[in-house]
C-alpha cells in the first residue's frame, strides 16, 4: 500500500490504490478494510476513504457487514459467469457501434500488433496471462475506444477488470497452443472489423467471449479444488 497520495483528488487516488490492491490480491477475497490504518498509510482522514469504498461497493469489489464493517467480497464460480453472461449480451453491441468508425490506419495497426504478438508466443513461454492482456488491450480496448457510448464503455471496462481480478486469482500460464487459440479468436474479430462486417464482427465477439467464460471455468475450478 502506497504512503503518499496526489493530493489533488483525495478520494479518486484512494479508490485507485485499494481496486488495485483488490485486483492483484493484496487485498485478498473475504479481507476486512481496515479503515483507521489505511486512513494512518495514506495520511488522510477516514471521509475520503469512506467515500472511495463507498464507490468500490457500488462497482461490486466491496460488501458491507453490519456492525462489522467492509470486507473484500469473495470470488465464485456464479459470479464469474454472471460477469461473463453481461459482457455476452454488452460486447457485441459495442463492437456492431464501432464497426464503421475505427479508421483503416488503426486496424492496419492493430493488424501488425496481433502479428507481432503471434511471432513472441513461443519466445515468452512464461506470459500466457499477459498475451492475453495485450490482446485484449489491443482488440477490445480499442473497439470500446470507438463505440462512441461512454457509458457502455465504462460498463463493458468495469466487467472486464471484475474478470481480470479471476484471471489474476488463477495465474493462467496458457500453452502456447492455448494461446494460439487466443490469439485466432481475436483475429478473427479483427479480420470481422477489417471486412466492415456488422454481424460478422458481433458474432466473431459473442464467439469468443463464450470461449473464453468456458476456458476460465474451467481454469477456476480447477485453482479453486487444487486449494
Amino acid at each position: 500500500m502506497a504512503t503518499k497520495i496526489n493530493r489533488v483528488n483525495v478520494t479518486e487516488e484512494i479508490y485507485r490504490i485499494v481496486k488495485e490492491d483488490i485486483l492483484t490480491h493484496k487485498l485478498p477475497a473475504g479481507e476486512k478494510i481496515n479503515i483507521d490504518q489505511l486512513a494512518r498509510t495514506l495520511e488522510v482522514s477516514n471521509i475520503p476513504i469512506r467515500e472511495a469504498l463507498s464507490r468500490l461497493q457500488s462497482e461490486g469489489y466491496l460488501h458491507m457487514v453490519p456492525f462489522k464493517g467492509m470486507y473484500v467480497n469473495l470470488m465464485s464460480l456464479q459470479q464469474l459467469n454472471e460477469l461473463f453472461e453481461i459482457r455476452l449480451r454488452l460486447e457485441p453491441l459495442a463492437v456492431e457501434k464501432a464497426v464503421l468508425q475505427i479508421p483503416d490506419e488503426k486496424l492496419a495497426r492493430l493488424s501488425e500488433t496481433l502479428n507481432a504478438i503471434r511471432s513472441n508466443l513461443s519466445a515468452r513461454p512464461n506470459e500466457g496471462l499477459a498475451s492475453i492482456e495485450e490482446m485484449n488491450v489491443s482488440i477490445h480496448g480499442t473497439i470500446l475506444a470507438y463505440c462512441d457510448n461512454i457509458s457502455l464503455q465504462n460498463l463493458v471496462r468495469g466487467y472486464i477488470e471484475q474478470i481480470q481480478r479471476y484471471l489474476t486469482f488463477i495465474k493462467i500460464n496458457l500453452d502456447v497452443d492455448n494461446r494460439e487459440v487466443e490469439w485466432a479468436e481475436h483475429n478473427a474479430i479483427l479480420q470481422q472489423l477489417i471486412e466492415r462486417d456488422v454481424n460478422g464482427a458481433s458474432a466473431a465477439m459473442y464467439g469468443h467471449i463464450s470461449l473464453s467464460q468456458k476456458r476460465a471455468n474451467i481454469h477456476f475450478m480447477n485453482t479453486v479444488g487444487s486449494q
